[in-house]
């Protein structure tokens, strides 16, 4: 559900790695990901190819 990095865990590409789940994902029939990412996180989250709408980032998969 939550993903938080310990500042001193950061940067160590632990969370990069969780998120290539994605491509399990892209392989089912799962249309979209949405998450609530904080201000620090969010440029982690863009380099997979979520985007920012409203109140969360999406991932969009048609």
């Amino acid at each position: 559900m939550n993903v938080y990095r310990i500042p001193m865990w950061r940067s160590q590409g632990i969370a990069t790695a969780l998120l290539k789940i994605i491509s399990f994902v892209r392989a089912t029939e799962a249309k979209c990901l949405w998450l609530h990412a904080t201000d620090d996180s969010k440029p982690m989250y863009e380099k997979f190819g979520f985007v920012l709408t409203s109140k969360e980032m999406e991932i969009v998969y048609y």
